[in-house]
């Protein structure tokens, strides 16, 4: 109940951070969001644009099964699929990897799913994220990683 609470007070404080109404093209190259993500793994999430379809992105944080969880993506986005009438909601899959540290540590290849809102004023994204993983090292095996989440975009803070 604590994880949660902290969880819900970070996103608070994300989610509240001021920011002036612009005309946002979040997912541009050299685009960076900072936010959080609430559930397995919980804890900071970070996404770097490369281009207007391709972005890395990573997180760290508390795994349920009492590890710290460090991961990180490479994403190809699609924007073609859904047309929305106030932003952008693209699909995103990729392939990276996840080390878990602690009791059960080990190394595991993600291949993510997910869906993002993009606002149009806005420097957020919201967004949500399934992630079979296939632990490579140590108890060899598939995980399944989900997270929904938000991040703010650096550069169009004002």
């Amino acid at each position: 109940m604590k994880r949660i609470a902290i969880g819900l007070a970070l996103l608070s404080v994300t989610v509240g951070i001021p920011a002036q109404a612009i005309t946002s093209r979040v997912g541009s190259a050299e685009d960076i969001g900072v936010g959080i993500a609430l559930g397995q793994p919980m804890g900071v999430t970070g996404k770097y644009w490369l281009s207007s379809t391709a972005a890395i992105d990573g997180a760290a944080g508390y795994h349920f099964n009492k590890n710290f969880d460090i991961h990180s993506d490479y994403l190809w986005h699609s924007f073609s699929s859904f047309e929305v009438q106030n932003g952008r909601l693209p699909f995103y899959f990729g392939m990276g990897g996840r080390v878990n540290l602690g009791n059960d540590s080990n190394f595991g290849m993600r291949l993510p799913l997910g869906v993002s809102y993009l606002p149009s004023n806005d420097p957020y994204e919201f967004f949500a994220e399934v992630a079979p993983v296939v632990r490579l090292l140590k108890n060899l095996g598939v995980d399944i990683d989900g997270v929904v989440g938000v991040r703010v975009y650096l550069n169009y803070l004002k």
